[in-house]
């Protein structure tokens, strides 16, 4: 398994990796929040937008079988955030309850905004290699720790962190929602490299 680079070929991919590891945040938040709007396609723009944190140059994906099966989205902290088209677009009562997740952020740390892996090769040693690749991407461009996001209750997610050593530094508390698939607080994970 190698990892590459996104690039613009790999939208749809991109897509579908983020909308994984939202779990139901991206669609709580995109999801007609304009007339028509759905995740999908607000994503898509972030994923194209070469000023979004997640635009597909900050994407490395792991390809077995000619195919995506791990997508690693990462990018220095200080450019935590949305696009700012988003802003715009999404009423205070969808931004403001998880606005913490887009806000707040370990100066100096490699953000990892995206870690997930095709259901069929979980448990094959993806997630760690993008883990290591993510320390690598730290260390080069001086950052001091790696930081992300998780579920609390996600005890698979947790459970490769914590053996990588991550530690929770900040509980974010999450709107119970229709489209989110967790009840637990959002967990600051930091991980020195």
């Amino acid at each position: 398994m190698d990892v590459r680079i996104g690039t613009a070929t790999d939208l749809d991919d991109l897509v579908r990796y983020l909308l994984m590891a939202g779990e139901g945040l991206f669609e709580f938040l995109f999801d007609d929040a304009y007339p028509g709007l759905t995740a999908r396609d607000a994503l898509a723009l972030g994923v194209g937008d070469e000023e979004s944190p997640y635009h597909f140059e900050n994407a490395y994906l792991v390809e077995s079988d000619n195919r995506v099966v791990g997508c690693l989205v990462a990018f220095p902290a200080e450019q935590i955030g949305l696009p700012e088209l988003a802003y715009s677009v999404l009423s205070r009562d969808r931004l403001d309850p998880v606005r913490p997740l887009f806000e707040e952020h370990v100066p100096g740390s490699l953000y990892i905004n995206t870690l997930a892996v095709d259901e069929s090769m979980r448990g094959q040693g993806v997630g760690g290699l993008l883990l290591d690749f993510a320390a690598e991407l730290a260390r080069g461009s001086d950052c001091k720790s790696m930081t992300l996001h998780a579920w609390g209750d996600n005890e698979t997610a947790l459970s490769l962190y914590e053996a990588r050593g991550f530690e929770c530094v900040d509980k974010i508390e999450m709107p119970r929602t229709a489209t989110l698939r967790h009840d637990a607080p959002m967990l600051l994970l930091q991980c020195p490299v």
